[in-house]
Parts: C-alpha cells; sequence; structure tokens
C-alpha cells in the first residue's frame, strides 16, 4: 500500500514541477471556499491511480463529493491533493499531498489509519507510515524531539488562528517559546513534529479540517508525539472534510502538558 501511495505522490510532484499550468486558474468557487485548476487536476491523478490499482477505495477528498471505486471497498482514502494551495498559487515553494489509508470499517482517527503519507512536492522528501511499523522521513526511521521547556521549544504555530488570546500568551507569557515556524502547509507543519524538525506544532483557532492532518497527525503518533485538541481531550472521529478542529501535536507528553497549560492561562 506504502508503494503505491508514493507513486501517487510522485506522479502530483511531477505534475506541480513542469508548471505547465496557471497559478491562478480557478477551478469553481462558492461562498466558502476556492478550488484551484490545480488542486483539481492533482486529484484527479490520485483518483485514477487508485482505480487503476484496482483495489477497493472509499474516497474522501476535499474538491468532490465520497465515492467508491467498487461494489465493496476494503479502504478508505482520505485525500488532501495539494496541502498548501495559496503557497503554489503565490510561488511558495513549500506544499504536500497527503494520504491516510484506514480499513473501512475504522472511526476516521489519526491512531486508527493504517498507512499514511505527506510528501512535500517541490523537495521530494516522503514521510510515511504503517501502523505499528513506526515513521519514517526518506526511509529512514524518525524521532520526536526530547526538549520539554517551553524555553527551548522550537514552535510550528498556525498564526491565522482567530483564537487571539491564545496566542498571546504563547508569544508572550514568560517564559516564551524559543523559536516559532509556519509553513503555510498543516499536513507538513504537523508531520515535522514526527522528525523533531518541531518540537510542537500548535493550531488552535478551531480551523483546521481532517484531510490536513491525519495523515501527518498518524504519522507523528507512530513516531512518539502526543496528540490532543487545545484542552487535552482526545480527537473526535472526522465524519466530513467541512468541520473544523484544533489540535496541539508535540515530541513528548512533558512539553505537551506545559504547552496545554499555557493555553489553558489563555
Amino acid at each position: 500500500m506504502l508503494e503505491l501511495l508514493e507513486q501517487l505522490f510522485r506522479q502530483v510532484r511531477a505534475y506541480a514541477q513542469a508548471e505547465r499550468y496557471d497559478r491562478k486558474q480557478v477551478y469553481a468557487q462558492s461562498a466558502k471556499h476556492t478550488t484551484m485548476q490545480f488542486d483539481r487536476d492533482a486529484e484527479d491523478l490520485i483518483i485514477n491511480g487508485l482505480t487503476e490499482s484496482g483495489l477497493g477505495f472509499e474516497i474522501i477528498t476535499e474538491e468532490r463529493p465520497t465515492f467508491c471505486t467498487s461494489d465493496t471497498p476494503a479502504y478508505r482514502i482520505v485525500v488532501d491533493p495539494i496541502d498548501g494551495s495559496t503557497n503554489v498559487e503565490r510561488g511558495i515553494m513549500t506544499a504536500s499531498v497527503s494520504l491516510a489509508v484506514l480499513p473501512i470499517e475504522a472511526p476516521i482517527l489519526p491512531e486508527q489509519v493504517q498507512w499514511a503519507l505527506v510528501g512535500e512536492l517541490f523537495s521530494g522528501t516522503v514521510y510515511e507510515a504503517q501502523r505499528g511499523n513506526g515513521a519514517f522521513r526518506n526511509g529512514r526511521r524518525c524521532q520526536t524531539s526530547t526538549a520539554t521547556e517551553i524555553s527551548h521549544c522550537l514552535a510550528g504555530m498556525n498564526m491565522d488562528s482567530k483564537n487571539v488570546q491564545a496566542i498571546k500568551a504563547l508569544l508572550t507569557e514568560e517564559p516564551v517559546l524559543s523559536m516559532i515556524r509556519r509553513s503555510g502547509s498543516s499536513a507538513m507543519d504537523s508531520v515535522y513534529v514526527a522528525s523533531g524538525t518541531y518540537d510542537t506544532y500548535i493550531d488552535v483557532g478551531n480551523e483546521i479540517t481532517g484531510e490536513s492532518f491525519l495523515a501527518s497527525a498518524s504519522i507523528a503518533l507512530e513516531a512518539g508525539a502526543v496528540l490532543s485538541d487545545h484542552e487535552g481531550k482526545a480527537l473526535r472521529p472526522i465524519s466530513n472534510l467541512v468541520e473544523k478542529f484544533s489540535l496541539v501535536l508535540s515530541g513528548n507528553q512533558k512539553l505537551h502538558q506545559k504547552i496545554l497549560a499555557r493555553l489553558k492561562q489563555a
């Protein structure tokens, strides 16, 4: 299965790197969502590959209604064909493909994902995991961060959050975070926790949707990360790709609890 997921990623990456598309072309637009043509094209490549594989999938993707490739699919796949569409549109060279496969009967939760891949479109870096077998970055086993102090913490943070008080607490309360990063792809920001690139990733604006974190959070969990919502509660199952979530993903339990305590102050 991971071989199939990597083949799909490579096809989308080849398409993205060719840059034979109009970065500004809109496929569909509504009051709530804009689908770029390159998003639709990438999704088509993935769907064609899944269909041609001969395996039965229920396909859940951001850009079209859920459908099945067979009458009795064994698997469910959640697809984010390009996470970081705004980056691609503006020529910022960071975006990813995010693919998470679950048994058809399993609830859609990071800990239930059987196979996951997050691939960075421009560098070609691949993060992947099979449930129970650990997480890997370009074939090398991932290890989460051991940093336990906020003052030593390099945090990824979604600064688009509407939770102004939480951001203020994280940025101004002592001890302050050591460094802050934001890639523009939530899938990449989340999966960076798996390899210890980030000590934690914080997205607490109740804005992130399931396709942007399902695969990456499952990979981080396989590497030993700790995941919760902003109150420290387990994430609820994903029922669709419209409902919004908050999440905190940390390299270890001690740091996670300190981040949650800071958020509680807000």
